[in-house]
């Protein structure tokens, strides 16, 4: 019998990992997903405006200001001019959010680890070998997803 390749099978797949990740191997840094995800996109694509970072992460425009607020409070962006429109202010990372993301992906790495080791050494190559051939396709959905931003 084949490996189901229906869009059920591969939301369940996502979902299951989404929890793993999400739930059981936590970044105890208090950032909310939409916090982390904002430094994600500043940390890969540089400085933003506004209204790129709420389009990024669904939300509104008011929402985001008030986020982009208490980050900047935390030290973790900084707002900067547009090089190009010196009317246009852009979000930045700083070096204390760099940080913050560095952090909670070595914290997050940690726990995986040490669940990771509870498994048989077949079953982590079977994950190994699993994440490698899913890596890339699932990296395109996702540029394919953000490019429409």
């Amino acid at each position: 019998m084949g490996v189901d390749q229906t869009p059920d099978a591969v939301g369940e797949l996502f979902e299951t990992v989404t929890v793993l990740m999400m739930r059981h191997v936590p970044a105890p840094d208090g950032l909310s997903l939409t916090a982390a995800a904002t430094l994600g996109s500043l940390q890969r694509r540089g400085p933003l405006r506004i209204t790129e970072l709420a389009n990024a992460q669904g939300v509104t425009q008011p929402s985001m200001t008030q986020l982009l607020r208490r980050l900047e409070d935390a030290g973790l962006v900084g707002r900067v001019p547009d090089p190009g429109d010196g009317r246009v202010v852009l979000v930045e990372l700083t070096e204390a959010g760099d940080k913050t993301l560095r952090d909670r992906w070595s914290t997050r790495l940690a726990h995986l680890e040490a669940l990771l080791g509870t498994l048989t050494d077949d079953e982590r190559a079977t994950l190994r070998h699993a994440a490698e051939a899913a890596l890339p396709v699932t990296q395109k959905l996702v540029h394919t997803l953000a490019a429409r931003y």
